[in-house]
């Protein structure tokens, strides 16, 4: 036999040496090892089977001939299993004549090597053979990735149509009442349905904007207006202009007033405010408080918004700034479409931080920092 190769590829790949002569699988063994492999061996098929169903190898190499189930039989049931299919199997054989060669090619073979076992031939075929495995194995897992992003996407285009077709339905409807008793509203009934139609048009315009600017800020395209902005004023302002729907509740604003400035795109913090009040105010039963802090922590200014709602529950609080986390998280009646993901997008764009402090039954407070000024 040829004296080993001892070029390394793929370290710590793991070879299955299948024979039922010791000295044979001694001899594959420490030439594979020499090349950086881990491998274990097996004296029989029925035990080879077994190793391959408690921990599956990168690559088996089999000998034909052995006693009881033969290798052939061995690859025959690897390649019939969907699970160990895509395993590479190279036959080692005394037999060279071509029914032989036939007849692994038949059971599933994907390699040859002819007894006695040139080294370097060796080397090179398991080399080959593990870097289709793993090649395989990324196709696989991003095959895999990709099912799960369309499912996800899916998911995803359910949830804003779900969530579209709420305000549509308004609209219709008052377009509808305006159109066929025209006559006899009064012209407040008029304004009242008006005002509603513009109100759910506004939502569904909102929806749209933040499902356009949650991609433009994921790829980064979206560009902020940076400034000092006292962020009393903004807080002040947001509060004002829910003061219609937070009419049932309590809303308490605190903190320093005009003191804290950030430098921020106030839009967009207005925005993330808009959000997390809204929510905090959905998620609070009537009468329910709904408490917005400002605070100065060293070179931030720390923003919270503390709702009186039934809770997260743990294993959420990492997916609900998530986009598509947002969708496995429904039922739980967490969180509106891309709000929070939108909010998470636009606090890291401005190099803050973002999170929730929440337990079932005890409320929930969303907080944010943004950079002083």
């Amino acid at each position: 036999m040829n004296a080993p190769d001892v070029v390394a590829p793929a370290p710590q790949a793991r070879i299955l040496v299948v024979d039922d002569e010791p000295q044979n699988r001694e001899l594959l063994r420490d030439t594979l090892e020499l090349r950086g492999y881990f491998v274990e061996e097996a004296g029989s098929g029925a035990e080879a089977l077994a190793r391959i169903a408690a921990a599956p190898p990168d690559v088996v190499l089999l000998d034909v001939a052995m006693p009881g189930m033969d290798g052939l039989e061995v690859c025959r049931k690897l390649k019939g299993d969907p699970l160990t299919a895509p395993l590479p199997v190279i036959m080692v054989t005394a037999h060279v004549d071509r029914k032989d060669r036939l007849a692994g090619i038949e059971a599933g073979a994907d390699d040859y090597l002819t007894k006695p076992v040139d080294l370097q031939d060796l080397g090179l075929r398991v080399c080959n053979a593990v870097r289709a495995k793993r090649l395989a194995d990324d196709v696989r897992e991003n095959l895999r990735r990709l099912r799960e992003l369309e499912h996800l996407r899916d998911s995803l285009t359910h949830m804003v149509i779900h969530d579209l077709r709420s305000p549509l339905a308004s609209i219709m409807m008052g377009l509808e009442v305006i159109t066929m008793s025209a006559v006899s509203l009064t012209p407040e009934r008029k304004l009242e349905i008006a005002e509603s139609c513009f109100s759910s048009a506004q939502r569904m315009s909102e929806m749209v904007t933040s499902l356009l600017d949650v991609s433009r800020l994921e790829a980064g395209e979206m560009p902020l207006q940076k400034n000092p902005v006292k962020l009393a004023s903004v807080m002040t302002d947001v509060l004002e202009s829910i003061r219609g729907q937070a009419s049932r509740h309590t809303i308490v604003l605190a903190g320093p007033a005009g003191e804290a400035t950030a430098c921020c795109d106030a839009a967009i913090v207005r925005r993330i405010l808009v959000n997390l009040v809204d929510n905090a105010i959905k998620f609070s039963p009537v009468g329910g408080e709904v408490r917005v802090e400002l605070a100065t922590e060293g070179a931030v200014v720390r923003v919270t918004v503390r709702d009186a709602g039934a809770g997260i529950a743990p294993e959420y609080h990492g997916k609900i700034f998530e986009k598509f986390g947002q969708v496995e998280a429904r039922n739980a009646r967490i969180g509106t479409g891309l709000g929070l993901a939108f909010c998470k997008l636009a606090v890291a764009a401005h190099g803050g931080r973002i999170g929730v402090e929440s337990e079932v039954g005890h409320g929930s407070t969303f907080w944010f920092t943004l950079p002083l000024a």
